[in-house]
């Protein structure tokens, strides 16, 4: 998710800042590497365990990671358009097909969590809120902005307002499960109990959120609510620092008790990733220039911490 999404913020940049050409490309050929690899790591461990695949889905503390996998294919769909369009616009009509068709993937893979997820948090009410509740509900917020882009070059104006009505919905049902799952969250941890030390980096997740809703709402707004959307989204995004502050603050606290290195130092990349790209559609390219740099640093840490980890666990 993270590959994709700043792959597609370098591109943005690339007129602007020398070098971000080349780093879009070179991120754009990990999110694919990333893309595949895992899904046929995955497919390889059901293959030697056929109850992986039933424990992904019943397991509700691994459901709402269904919600990364729907996210990894539209955010680098989204890049591999992006980046086509302008690197090679001859082959821009065969990326928009792969990108429709990630997203499509995608917005029913993560309606279906976020709806699942939210089911069961209504039918098992469980007592201890954490930051990742917000994971599944970020997926359709993404649909949200990606399916506003790819509508932006559909020519039929049927087709086109079937898919911004979809995103519409996408967006208001992501807003809604998200908002009231980041209340109880940040209750919890501010009121009762603390995020784990564990699950420090998790404290990033809402800001996706945040950051993708502020992308969606200057993508689908149109010319009339033009202005509200950019209300909104400065609103949004303002209100955005102070859960970005706590996180840093979490995460600090996390790394000075040696907190151990999981997947979900991940959980740090792709929310960032939508607050730099929401701040590029309402105009603030500075603040997406510095997420732009904390995000590249964020990103080289957890690769060379996963690869690490990875030679370790080899050698163990």
């Amino acid at each position: 998710m993270g590959t994709g999404g700043l792959s597609t913020l370098l591109q943005l940049h690339a007129d602007a800042v020398p070098g971000f050409g080349a780093g879009t490309l070179v991120m754009l050929a990990l999110g694919w590497v990333m893309l595949i690899g895992l899904g046929l790591g995955f497919a390889r461990s059901i293959a030697c365990d056929p109850q992986e695949w039933s424990r992904s889905v019943r397991d509700a503390t691994m459901v709402p990671l269904w919600g990364m996998v729907a996210m990894g294919l539209m955010a680098v769909g989204a890049a591999t358009y992006v980046v086509t369009a302008a690197r090679a616009p001859s082959l821009a009509a065969v990326a928009f097909g792969i990108d429709t068709a990630m997203w499509g993937a995608g917005t029913v893979l993560g309606l279906a969590t976020a709806v699942g997820f939210a089911v069961w948090l209504i039918t098992r009410r469980p007592d201890h809120p954490l930051p990742t509740w917000a994971l599944p509900m970020v997926p359709p917020m993404v649909s949200a902005t990606a399916g506003g882009v790819i509508a932006e070059q559909v020519s039929s104006d049927v087709i086109r307002s079937i898919l911004v009505g979809a995103c519409v919905v996408c967006f208001v049902l992501a807003l809604t499960l998200g908002t009231t799952v980041i209340v109880l969250a940040y209750h919890h941890a501010w009121f009762r109990t603390p995020v784990p030390v564990a699950l420090s980096t998790s404290t990033w997740i809402p800001l996706g959120i945040v950051g993708q809703s502020a992308a969606a709402a200057q993508v689908l707004s149109g010319p009339v609510l033009d202005d509200v959307a950019r209300v909104y989204s400065a609103i949004v995004l303002v209100a955005g620092a102070g859960l970005g502050a706590y996180a840093v603050l979490v995460t600090v606290r996390g790394f000075i008790a040696r907190m151990p290195f999981n997947p979900g130092w991940w959980a740090m990349a792709y929310p960032l990733a939508t607050c730099g790209l929401g701040s590029y559609f309402l105009g603030w390219q500075w603040a997406s220039l510095v997420t732009v740099a904390v995000l590249v640093t964020i990103w080289l840490v957890c690769a060379v911490a996963s690869i690490r980890a990875i030679a370790a666990s080899r050698h163990a």
